[in-house]
């Protein structure tokens, strides 16, 4: 078949080929194209703001503080955001999850997290866009309790469950299922070996440089998530079958047992990473845990809500955990390539909590922070304090703040727009963070 009449095959869906090799020869078809990815992360329990926020100025040869310190070794890539709130009543743990994405405080509103509004925005346009997916909620360790408020993605007011076993994720994912059994390998791309073989003959050399790429990528996914050496990390559980729709009961702990919720983390990231930089989704929420979890992370040996409730000292020894994992994330999109640069220069992150203050269940100075998004016209390496130019004795939660602070739904509403979307809208939002963006003041 020639590349012209391929082509149209592809965007018609009339190619006989397997689910996997015709994603992947789409992606790399649209190789030239750049698209600006969102990525979404949440972490737990706040922070101790104090700890968390560089002073502000350029990132450059200052010196982190005890909670971001993980972080110093991607200054260049990030802005840190200090003085931003969640408007709303509520101060909960829970009440902070709905607020972080959605902008509102009950879901009862029938409002949409933002990746989702994206999403939508994306499948209605996916003749452009090329997405399969519209966008994708995933996760660590997010399994644990049955209320449905320990969640940060909503879809008119009904919250939508991360999966956080990627035996499950990838082939929901990439195609095709496992082989049927606890022990059963996953071999979704050996499947497609013989169309994608035939493809790399009606490619150009760049076409075929990306698809190498792509393969190349998922083959060490499926080596890690079929290894039985990953120090536990998914035969913990060959005597269960974790199922996506199951969110409560002993099983789920598997999944975020200290031994494992390391190697757990590397594959959810991979597979978002491959997920963001194959086309499948351009929006992606990922949670870190939950609110309240008891999550115990390596190096702690006491659960993480009840760090929060400790003093710094004692919450920093696990929140230093969980922003070494972001650290991780951002250096995997460093590292693989995209057009004009890398899949970090053309991906926003954006970190949120459900709290500010972990001990004091506040709803401001939340720990926020952006990276990425270089050809989005993001400026990074450096520490933003926006208390100044936020508005002072403003109630964030049932807590009225003495400082300024700034919506985190005008943080929200910039990137959407920076990420080139038009129908996302968030209720409380009344302004735009432009002062990090390239050509950008005020507020």
């Amino acid at each position: 078949m020639k590349r012209r009449s391929l082509i149209k095959a592809l965007a018609a869906g009339s190619v006989a080929m397997s689910p996997l090799a015709a994603m992947l020869a789409r992606s790399a078809m649209a190789a030239e194209t750049q698209r600006i990815r969102t990525l979404f992360i949440y972490h737990p329990n706040g922070c101790v703001p104090d700890v968390f926020f560089p002073r502000a100025g350029a990132l450059a040869g200052a010196s982190f503080p005890a909670m971001t310190a993980p972080l110093q070794q991607v200054a260049q890539h990030l802005v840190f955001l200090d003085g931003i709130g969640y408007e709303g009543n509520a101060n909960t743990h829970e009440g902070g999850a709905l607020k972080c994405l959605t902008g509102v405080a009950t879901s009862s509103s029938g409002a949409s997290s933002i990746e989702v509004q994206m999403g939508k925005e994306d499948w209605a346009n996916r003749a452009s866009s090329g997405v399969s997916r519209p966008s994708l909620q995933m996760g660590v360790g997010t399994k644990w309790g049955s209320d449905t408020s320990k969640r940060v993605s909503y879809d008119n007011g009904t919250s939508l469950h991360p999966v956080d076993d990627p035996r499950i994720l990838y082939p929901q994912l990439f195609g095709g299922s496992g082989g049927g059994g606890d022990t059963a390998q996953i071999q979704v791309l050996a499947r497609a070996r013989e169309d994608l073989s035939r493809l790399t003959t009606q490619l150009g050399s760049l076409e075929r440089e990306r698809l190498e790429q792509h393969v190349a990528a998922l083959d060490v996914l499926e080596q890690k998530l079929n290894a039985a050496s990953m120090g536990g990390c998914l035969d913990v559980s060959t005597s269960i079958k974790p199922r996506v729709d199951s969110i409560t009961g002993g099983e789920e702990q598997a999944l975020w047992a200290t031994s494992v919720l390391a190697n757990i983390s590397a594959i959810q990231q991979d597979i978002a990473v491959s997920t963001l930089s194959c086309g499948i989704t351009r929006s992606i929420a990922f949670m870190y845990g939950v609110p309240v979890s008891p999550i115990v992370v390596p190096g702690t040996g006491t659960g993480d809500h009840d760090l929060s409730h400790q003093d710094a000292a004692a919450h920093t020894t696990s929140k230093v955990w969980w922003m070494g994992q972001i650290r991780q994330f951002i250096q995997k999109l460093a590292n693989t390539p995209d057009v004009n640069g890398s899949l970090l220069d053309n991906t926003i992150i954006c970190t949120v909590s459900d709290l500010g203050h972990g001990n004091y269940h506040n709803h401001h100075r939340i720990p926020m922070l952006l990276a990425g998004g270089k050809n989005a016209g993001l400026v990074t390496g450096r520490s933003v304090d926006l208390r100044p130019l936020g508005e002072p004795g403003k109630r964030w939660g049932d807590q009225v703040a003495t400082q300024g602070g700034v919506n985190h739904t005008n943080v929200l509403m910039t990137i959407a727009e920076k990420a080139g979307y038009s129908s996302v809208r968030m209720p409380t939002a009344n302004g735009r963070i432009n002062n990090v963006w390239i050509n950008g003041t005020g507020l």
